[in-house]
């Protein structure tokens, strides 16, 4: 597990152990922007794979060749290549929504307790 990981992970322990909130509508709004964001992230990733194929090194000399080839592992396929990158960005962001919408359905939670509590606390004694 990654720090970023982890991070995201003990903040979410902060949520339910209600230390952590935020306005419902901030942590609605971050997570639709986090949804958003991870669209765009998949579509770019969609783009990295598409760059494995670099021309323009030409085929004549063996060191065009290799630096097609290395060029074309950046993309994909590579060590820590950029779709693998962007993967990762797209687990801290996906992170990131699930946490703005545990943060949502804690405050739902909290609210729907108190409501139960002060109306049964108003109810007549049972006689």
């Amino acid at each position: 597990m990654s720090e970023a990981d982890s991070n995201w992970d003990r903040l979410g322990e902060s949520v339910q152990a209600g230390q952590l909130y935020l306005d419902p509508n901030v942590a609605q709004q971050c997570a639709q922007r986090c949804s958003e964001f991870v669209a765009r992230l998949m579509d770019l990733q969609l783009d990295a794979q598409g760059l494995t194929k670099v021309d323009g090194f030409g085929t004549r000399l063996r060191s065009g060749v290799a630096l097609a080839a290395k060029s074309e592992k950046k993309a994909a396929g590579g060590d820590y290549s950029l779709d693998r990158a962007i993967a990762d960005h797209i687990e801290v962001v996906e992170k990131m929504q699930r946490l703005f919408e545990q943060i949502g359905a804690k405050f739902i939670s909290v609210e729907e307790s108190g409501t139960t509590r002060i109306t049964s606390a108003g109810a007549p004694l049972p006689g």
